[in-house]
């Protein structure tokens, strides 16, 4: 054999030990394997099974027309989401996307999460691990994807910061749908596609399930705008005997339908409904109802000092200069920010919103589900 020929021998059995058959460097150690299998073991493996694997017939819906909980050992669809959305789904649950299962973050720390993530990563095949690794990085070494991530939400929200300048949208966050991200300017979502080079704007339905996900954002978002207010920010309406519901309802003195509205609170109380209000001052600071929101908000005697504004009955009101009148430019952003368009606007306590005013015996079987 020629000299240039054994060469040509020795390079190819040096490639084939130690390129084929590399594996990809993984994020993870052995150790924080073997840590992270006692978390899977105990908070996981019930429902994703011992190895991973799922339950049989995941990719059956059940009576409910739920998928059972999907494989992690990659023969599924995690290998699709990047480190830091699965972190996420694992600390929030999927519950908020219409899933069952519930959330972790009372329950893990952050490390035992991504432990509970490199045990079930083990189990990906080195090429599923590697083409993982290369659709969200181009660098192989990923001690942590936090920064990619975010080099993601830059790219993707590129065009739109180009196109509308003064706009003040959220951070971009992905959806369930491969390479599609979501983003939100005031209660309007939009949604990013091929890198962002496209924009929707609209519902996302799930077809397989008939949930409005847009919707189950827009309540949930409505919840947390809503829960953000201490009791004391609001004036309250109890029930009358057992608690059986409670809704929200932003108001403004000056709205005829808010009178009107007002007028019938005993009727929602005597049917077990606690009414709290937020003030919406319609025309904003240089709104009819503006001052005297603030004033009803200073008052001793809020709900009395709501009920004299709502009939007119303003002189014995105080000024309107207390620490707590700022909750009227507050609620006003809020009501703006969850796409509010007139008053009375009520919101249920699962986040649904009832337009307008609707008399008290149609809008007590509505809160209750009669």
């Amino acid at each position: 054999m020629k000299l240039y020929q054994q060469i040509t021998v020795l390079i190819l059995i040096f490639l084939t030990n130690h390129v084929v058959s590399a594996s990809p460097q993984r994020w993870f150690t052995p150790q924080q394997v073997t840590q992270g299998k006692a978390i899977f073991k105990q908070n996981c493996a019930s429902c994703h099974g011992q190895n991973a694997e799922a339950t049989f017939n995941w990719k059956q819906t059940d009576a409910n027309g739920k998928y059972p909980p999907p494989p992690l050992n990659g023969t599924g669809h995690a290998w699709h989401h990047d480190l830091d959305l699965l972190k996420r789904t694992i600390r929030e649950g999927g519950q908020k996307l219409g899933g069952v299962m519930p959330p972790f973050e009372s329950k893990l720390g952050a490390g035992e999460i991504e432990l509970a993530i490199a045990y079930f990563q083990s189990k990906w095949p080195d090429e599923l691990y590697d083409k993982w690794s290369g659709r969200f990085s181009s660098n192989e070494n990923l001690p942590s994807l936090t920064d990619i991530v975010d080099a993601r939400k830059s790219q993707v929200t590129r065009l739109l910061k180009q196109r509308f300048r003064a706009a003040n949208f959220t951070e971009p966050e992905k959806t369930a749908i491969d390479d599609v991200w979501q983003v939100k300017l005031k209660n309007q979502h939009i949604y990013l596609i091929e890198n962002g080079n496209y924009a929707l704007i609209g519902d996302l339905i799930d077809l397989k399930t008939g949930r409005n996900l847009t919707d189950l954002d827009r309540r949930l978002s409505t919840i947390e705008a809503i829960a953000s207010y201490t009791d004391n920010d609001k004036i309250i309406y109890p029930a009358v005997g057992n608690e059986k519901d409670a809704i929200t309802i932003f108001t403004d003195t000056s709205c005829p339908f808010c009178r009107k509205l007002h007028q019938e609170i005993a009727q929602l109380q005597k049917a077990g409904i606690k009414v709290s209000y937020l003030p919406f001052a319609r025309g904003g600071t240089s709104g009819p109802g503006y001052q005297t929101l603030k004033s009803v908000w200073c008052a001793k005697d809020r709900p009395q000092a709501l009920t004299d504004a709502k009939n007119e009955q303003t002189t014995d009101l105080p000024e309107g200069n207390c620490e707590q009148a700022s909750i009227i430019d507050k609620a006003y952003k809020t009501g703006n920010d969850i796409g509010i368009k007139g008053t009375p606007a009520i919101f249920k306590s699962d986040g649904k919103q009832v337009q307008g005013y609707v008399p008290y015996k149609e809008l007590i079987p509505m809160i209750l589900g009669m």
